[in-house]
């Protein structure tokens, strides 16, 4: 895929998802726009194609048995889901708690060695087509457990990743600490954060404002998915290396 391309499908994703966010029909025509652009450039269904189907995973560090942060994961996941199979993709969503990791993320985080087990999850993140990152908050800021995992995980391993950013806390005073904590986390990682992220404190469940946020983000994420946008940047990248080593040959006079 040239740079043209990705640019025009980059294009039609900013325009109509991406750069002030839509619900409703506008996010329907935007995403079908969105099909139609990819598939005439090739780009689309680079995963699809290989296993037939796409993978999203929720990466959970809820605590309980069925923690509401897991829930909180689980129904973005499922919105984005739909949203694929309603644009004819296929969809396999994948569900990690990290607390029944714990003891091997401590040891992994001190020593550096991996259990099976582990390299068995961290494998299972890094190859999905798209994250969701779920954590309850503690003292204004994502759980131990959490910033531990994704302390092990490569720091190149979900470079232009689409995620969903998602916590759970018992008020809204950590209504921020998923555009601040967690979303400078994977800005580091180099990930891709999709514009809308969520955090349910205990008055929000049930909501139509929560059930319209989970729409608005796992219809984002399906953007992101169906635009093959790790790909187009992935590209992005190679061509922005091989420029830079072609001017480097140029000699100096």
């Amino acid at each position: 895929m040239s740079m043209g391309q990705g640019a025009v499908i980059a294009g039609a994703y900013a325009e109509r998802g991406m750069a002030g966010g839509f619900d409703g029909q506008r996010i329907e025509a935007g995403i079908a726009d969105i099909v139609d652009v990819a598939d005439a450039a090739d780009v689309t269904d680079v995963a699809a194609k290989r296993s037939g189907s796409y993978r999203i995973t929720v990466v959970s560090a809820g605590v309980s048995e069925h923690s509401a942060t897991g829930r909180l994961g689980d129904a973005v996941a499922a919105r984005a889901q739909e949203t694929l199979q309603r644009h004819g993709r296929e969809c396999e969503l994948r569900h990690v708690d990290l607390k029944d990791f714990a003891a091997d993320i401590a040891v992994a985080a001190v020593n550096y060695q991996l259990t099976d087990a582990l390299r068995d999850v961290l494998d299972q993140v890094t190859s999905s087509d798209a994250l969701i990152a779920a954590t309850p908050v503690f003292k204004a800021s994502y759980s131990g457990l959490f910033k531990s995992f994704w302390d092990i995980v490569d720091v190149d391993a979900i470079v232009n990743m689409p995620v969903t950013l998602v916590a759970t806390g018992g008020t809204r005073r950590h209504a921020l600490v998923p555009d601040t904590a967690m979303r400078s986390l994977f800005a580091f990682l180099r990930a891709i954060p999709t514009p809308t992220s969520l955090l349910a404190a205990g008055e929000d469940w049930g909501s139509d404002e929560l059930e319209s946020r989970q729409r608005r983000a796992g219809e984002e994420l399906a953007a992101m998915i169906l635009a093959g946008l790790r790909r187009v940047m992935a590209d992005a990248d190679a061509d922005a290396v091989a420029s830079h080593d072609a001017h480097a040959r140029i000699p100096v006079r």
